[in-house]
């Protein structure tokens, strides 16, 4: 087994290379079959080293961090490279200085280009990275998850126009949406709900509408396309930089790492096969891959700053201050990333530098960083994304309901109430343990050895286990509409894999031995299935886009002439008028209020696109939706008088109604405005003063 891995890892090197331009090469072909350009993709890499990562590295070497932190140049040139283009987008969109937002990077680039880079010793690098066998392995599983993210995003959200007709994913939209509002000004309106302020963790689509401004790409493309390999390139990048400093450079701990966290899933098994997902909402491998938005970016960030907490950590807090600000920017920047994810790292890092500041740190910084991180926390959660998560996370055992030990669980609780309180915590492990078959077990032995040397254990392993500890409580004892609660659990499943991850070495018993490479089986095989799954559907997804097999039997979907209508939409409306649709819902009748196509088309603000996720990410009341729904039922009645029409856009400021033939309305109304578009699904009228 060892000389097995020996050879996967460090050998191979022809087959790898094979196998990355094989991986690559897909990932194109279905860029380009959905819509994509291999030029746009070009645009868009230009554009993300010119205006983030080049700019990030010189950063980096101004600040003295390249100096002090030479293994982790390329996860701190994303940090502050991020940061940087954040902090510059935000001033130049609010002052109406573009032309800075689109110099003032590549200027940064060029410099770093003219004054750090030195082509000769650029090529030697390259030459031995080429020729590096475990850099061609991290490479080899990035561009695998490079085709999974093909599979599961690029086919299933092709652009309407390229395949005809398609029902894409509204969470997808939703975060078009979210990247297409910061195109139009900052703060950010939700783009589906007029009036309402984008309070949301939204770091990603803030980067994502950035580069779309900068690069002249859609929104649309940049998310469903050309992000996705980005995210997991940077993702794998800081995983191992952190695992060569959380284990002292031990390669073979970093790859338990991080194999671990996307190779060994849960004990699903074949079971994971129809959905895609198994028996115990472990999403890790899919929302790593498919939503990126959230969990992939926060990982990014969260990896960083368990890097620079570690590596502080162990010099005693004696950093400099430049280094100190760079810690709490990797906060902040997780803040924006995944709220969940940092409040709980905040909670952690807390009770972790309890610890610390018995152990004689340098004061100034440890007291400086202890209060620091939950003072941005307490900042960013009240100004931006409190009100939607005050109002849908809530205390329960929903949780506990929803798993697939319901049944038993609901038996305790129903025979005897204190035995079911008692029995809480084996529910909870054993629900661990089925997300986590190979790591749990190897996470727990570690632990109990840390509980031992609970005063002496080195602070790193105190914040991470404070995340296993913290996430797996807030997992169980919340539950949210939209499952929002598993963030927590894939926070502590992170944690979990960087704490089992260290036991890779050690002396244990045959029977031991024996068991891992059992429950080591039962994830790699779920891990197989869920790759099935996703290439399959994907691919029975590509066939129906190509019409080799029929496409949906839906009562709606989004087709070519709705994405024809939004482009003429986005031509000729400006980027403060709204318009009103009567396609409020995913499908017609269904009254969910998910529907998030127009807006993401089209990149301009609706009036009420859909509701839903306005309540339970905004906080928005279930009054100011019924007003808003009766008005934009009003815009689309044949009871309405075009006198009233014109009085409601007037007062709610709507210029444009696009009604959707797919959609339930009535146009009798509106004969009197101008058809400014019509084709055979989608019609636009423009509202001026009735006659």
């Amino acid at each position: 087994m060892k000389k097995i891995w020996e050879q996967a890892y460090n050998g191979l090197v022809r087959t790898k290379k094979t196998l990355i331009f094989f991986c690559l090469t897909i990932y194109l072909l279905l860029v380009l079959l959905s819509g994509g350009a291999l030029m746009g993709a070009f645009r868009f890499w230009l554009c993300v080293l010119g205006y983030l990562y080049l700019p990030g590295l010189l950063l980096t070497r101004a600040a003295g961090l390249e100096r002090a932190l030479p293994g982790a140049r390329a996860p701190l040139a994303i940090l502050l490279g991020t940061g940087f283009l954040c902090v510059l987008y935000c001033f130049c969109m609010r002052l109406g200085f573009l032309w800075a937002l689109r110099l003032l990077p590549p200027l940064l680039a060029v410099s770093w280009l003219l004054l750090c880079w030195r082509p000769a010793d650029a090529r030697v690098r390259l030459k031995r990275l080429w020729h590096n066998g475990p850099a061609l392995f991290y490479g080899l599983l990035t561009a695998g998850l490079v085709v999974l993210f093909a599979f599961s995003v690029v086919v299933k959200n092709a652009r309407p126009s390229a395949v005809g007709a398609i029902l894409p994913n509204q969470d997808l939209l939703w975060n078009i949406g979210n990247a297409n509002s910061f195109k139009i000004a900052f703060p950010p309106q939700d783009i589906r709900f007029s009036q309402v302020r984008l309070t949301y963790h939204y770091l990603t689509e803030m980067v994502e509408g950035i580069l779309s401004l900068v690069s002249g790409l859609s929104a649309y493309n940049v998310v469903a396309f050309y992000m996705g390999p980005a995210v997991l390139a940077a993702l794998v990048c800081c995983l191992r930089a952190l695992g060569d400093g959380f284990y002292k450079g031990d390669r073979n701990k970093t790859a338990a790492f991080i194999c671990g966290l996307f190779l060994f899933n849960c004990a699903s098994m074949c079971a994971a096969l129809p959905d895609g997902r198994g028996l115990f909402w472990n999403y890790n491998l899919s929302y790593l891959v498919t939503n990126l938005n959230a969990q992939g970016t926060a990982l990014i960030f969260a990896s960083i700053f368990f890097l620079l907490f570690t590596l502080m950590a162990r010099r005693g807090f004696a950093v400099t201050w430049r280094y100190l600000a760079a810690f709490l920017g990797s906060f902040t920047l997780l803040c924006f990333a995944k709220g969940p994810v940092a409040a709980i790292a905040a909670c952690s890092f807390g009770i972790t530098m309890v610890f610390v500041l018995f152990r004689r740190p340098h004061y100034g910084k440890a007291l400086t960083a202890l209060a620091g991180v939950p003072c941005i926390f307490a900042v960013i959660y009240t100004t931006f994304y409190a009100s939607g998560a005050n109002t849908s996370m809530r205390l329960g055992d929903r949780t506990f309901q929803m798993s697939a030990f319901s049944h038993y669980f609901n038996a305790v609780l129903l025979n005897n109430r204190y035995l079911w309180y008692l029995s809480l915590p084996l529910f909870a492990l054993l629900i661990l343990f089925c997300m986590q078959p190979l790591q749990f077990p190897l996470y727990l032995r570690g632990m109990w050895d840390d509980v031992r040397g609970l005063f002496r254990l080195p602070a790193e392993r105190l914040l991470a286990n404070g995340v296993v500890c913290g996430g797996a409580i807030a997992y169980f004892a919340f539950w949210h509409p939209s499952y929002s609660q598993i963030y927590f659990v894939l926070f502590a499943i992170f944690c979990v894999n960087l704490l089992a991850a260290d036991r890779v070495g050690r002396p244990a018993s045959r029977p031991f031995k024996a068991a891992v490479v059992l429950l080591g089986g039962v994830g790699l095989l779920t891990t197989l299935m869920l790759c099935i799954n996703f290439v399959g559907s994907g691919g029975r997804q590509l066939l129906r886009n190509l019409d080799i097999i029929p496409k949906y039997p839906y009562a709606a979907v989004a087709c070519a002439e709705d994405e024809a209508a939004m482009e003429w939409l986005a031509a000729n409306a400006a980027p403060d008028e709204l318009f009103a649709t009567n396609r409020i819902d995913a499908q017609p009748g269904t009254g969910g209020g998910v529907s998030c196509i127009y807006t993401a088309l089209s990149g301009r603000q609706a009036y009420m696109e859909g509701y839903t996720y306005a309540v339970t990410n905004m906080g928005v009341s279930e009054a100011v939706v019924r007003e808003k729904k009766d008005v934009n039922a009003a815009f689309f009645s044949e009871n309405t008088t075009p006198q009233e029409v014109v009085r409601l856009a007037r007062e709610n400021g709507v210029r444009y109604l696009v009604f959707s033939l797919q959609f339930p309305g009535d146009t009798a109304q509106l004969a009197q405005f101008p058809l400014v578009y019509e084709n055979a699904k989608v019609q636009i009228y423009r509202i001026e003063d009735a006659p």
